[in-house]
C-alpha cells in the first residue's frame, strides 16, 4: 500500500471512490459522480487542503480530505472526509492513513485535528480507537432550509 498527496488528477478517481463508499450502507447516502467531484473539490481548493489517498497498486483504497485553519495561536486541521473501501475495513488502513496524515500535520505545526462523524457507528468507534473524543465544549448545530 503507497499513501500519498492528491492532485487535481486525482478527483475523479476519488469522488467515484467516495460516491461508491457513501452510497453503501451504513451510510446508504445518494452521491453521484458529479456532486461526489464537486464536493472533493470545493475541500481540495480550501487554503491550506491536504489531502492523501492510499493505493494498493492502481486501486484507491481510502482517502483523507481536510484543511488547516487558525485557531487564536493554534492551527487546526478540519479532516472534512475520510473513507475505506468497505471490503478492506478492519485491515489497518484506515489507521495507517490516520498515522500518515497526524505525522504530516505535526511537522506542519498542527496542533489538533477534529472531524464530524455519526453517532453511535462503527466510525464512531474507529475514530475513539484512534484517539479522538467527542469534544466537552463544542457541538455541531445545524438549520436547514
Amino acid at each position: 500500500m503507497k499513501i500519498r498527496e492528491t492532485v487535481p488528477a486525482d478527483w475523479t478517481d476519488c469522488a467515484t471512490f467516495f460516491r461508491e463508499a457513501f452510497n453503501a450502507p451504513p451510510w446508504n447516502e445518494a452521491w453521484t459522480d458529479d456532486s461526489a467531484l464537486q464536493r472533493l473539490a470545493d475541500c481540495a481548493r480550501t487554503p491550506n487542503f491536504l489531502g492523501l489517498i492510499a493505493e494498493d497498486g492502481a486501486d484507491i483504497v481510502a482517502l483523507a480530505f481536510g484543511y488547516s485553519q487558525r485557531y487564536q495561536e493554534e492551527l487546526h486541521y478540519f479532516l472534512l472526509e475520510f473513507c475505506v473501501a468497505n471490503d478492506r475495513q478492519r485491515q489497518g488502513i484506515g489507521a495507517a492513513l490516520l498515522a500518515e496524515l497526524h505525522t504530516r500535520l505535526q511537522a506542519a505545526g498542527v496542533n489538533r485535528i477534529y472531524t464530524l462523524t455519526a453517532r453511535e457507528t462503527a466510525a464512531q468507534d474507529f475514530y475513539a480507537k484512534e484517539g479522538f473524543y467527542m469534544s466537552p465544549k463544542m457541538m455541531m448545530m445545524a438549520r436547514r432550509y
